[in-house]
């Protein structure tokens, strides 16, 4: 099934699955927890990492029962070719529809923040163009840049942060506990959704080499994750306090203009934080279309993936086009992520691990 450079280990699997999760909805994120649950924000992130590892968990065990099989492959034989093809159109959309907010997302804040007099056009056709090239490349480039990369974005951003210790006030969170539980737990779903990207691995476990080792490092890369989320969001609104988070479209960049180091040589270090989240973000972008690509080769059977990235370019740049505007962009963001993110991220892996254990445990009662 796979050619001998489309092979990965399971840590680069990690790697990658880490640098996708981390994209665009981690600057918003602090704002959007703040505006349900106020200080109790960091409560629904912890309880959104134990969800998203037993999720990562439940993926894992699904995968490695069909080993170097993907989605559209082992989701035929659970489900039949009809049900599997709809399964796998449906995951086609999904990569198709969140490579398109990437994009939209990416203009929206460039424009915003780096090239003020851009037409968001052409930013978005250029990163399209870049991300396309990358996607051509193939998966083992794509785990290995991954691999080098997320330390880098991870340091820089780190040391960006250290400035501004002495001036984070961790009073805003206090006193704890001020939202109902029932509120907490409908807030979940917010936390669960910044993982989206984690459902990458339904296709990529296909081209691991050493699969026994899939779940201790997939679990590992959601915590991780979560870890950088947690982080986040406690220095945001100990920075910025409860009010003020709340009227920032994007307070996780907005942190690093408070920036201040006296008789630095850098002037303007958002600006270098900013080409590290550019980093992130693409990379983020890359897997989701390079996972759009691979579920349309995968099911028109055509080894071509890479040419049918590139006819995909015109398709995705139309839907990234169809928001009017920023607001109605994060509401299509919000949309998209309570339904498809919702069904393949948690109800598929979920259904077809349990039908796959009901297969077996039938046919293992057959041959008694």
């Amino acid at each position: 099934m796979n050619r001998n450079n489309d092979q990965i280990s399971s840590a680069q699997l990690a790697f990658t699955l880490a640098i996708t999760m981390i994209g665009i909805g981690i600057l918003s994120m602090p704002r959007t927890l703040v505006e349900k649950v106020g200080p109790d924000a960091l409560f629904v992130v912890l309880g959104g990492i134990v969800i998203v590892v037993v999720l990562a968990f439940i993926i894992s065990k699904l995968v490695t029962k069909f080993p170097k099989e993907g989605i559209v492959e082992f989701g035929n034989t659970l489900l039949g070719k009809f049900l599997g093809t709809v399964m796998a159109l449906g995951l086609f959309a999904h990569f198709i529809f969140f490579t398109a907010i990437e994009v939209r997302m990416f203009g929206e804040i460039i424009k915003t923040y780096l090239l003020l007099h851009t037409p968001l056009e052409v930013l978005m056709i250029s990163y399209l163009l870049t991300v396309v090239v990358v996607v051509r490349g193939g998966i083992e480039p794509f785990a290995r840049m991954s691999q080098i990369l997320f330390p880098i974005i991870l340091i820089s951003s780190a040391m960006a942060i250290l400035p501004m210790i002495g001036e984070l006030d961790f009073t805003h969170f206090l006193p704890v506990f001020r939202t109902p539980v029932l509120d907490l737990v409908k807030a979940l779903p917010l936390m669960i959704f910044s993982f989206l990207g984690l459902e990458l691995i339904l296709l990529f476990s296909a081209f691991v080499k050493d699969t026994k080792n899939i779940a201790k490092n997939v679990m590992f890369s959601a915590g991780f994750t979560g870890l950088i989320y947690f982080v986040t969001v406690a220095v945001t609104i100990a920075r910025f306090g409860l009010v003020e988070t709340t009227h920032m479209i994007w307070p996780g960049l907005e942190i690093y203009k408070t920036i201040d180091i006296p008789g630095a040589f850098i002037e303007n270090i958002q600006i270098y934080v900013l080409a590290s989240w550019i980093l992130s973000v693409l990379m983020t972008t890359v897997g989701v279309y390079y996972g759009a690509s691979l579920t349309l080769s995968r099911i028109i059977k055509s080894p071509e993936q890479g040419f049918l990235a590139v006819l995909m370019l015109p398709v995705i740049y139309y839907l990234a086009l169809m928001p009017d505007g920023l607001l109605q962009t994060l509401e299509f963001m919000d949309l998209f992520s309570n339904y498809l993110g919702t069904l393949y991220l948690v109800l598929v892996p979920i259904v077809l691990l349990g039908m796959s254990l009901f297969i077996k445990k039938k046919g293992g009662s057959k041959s008694e």
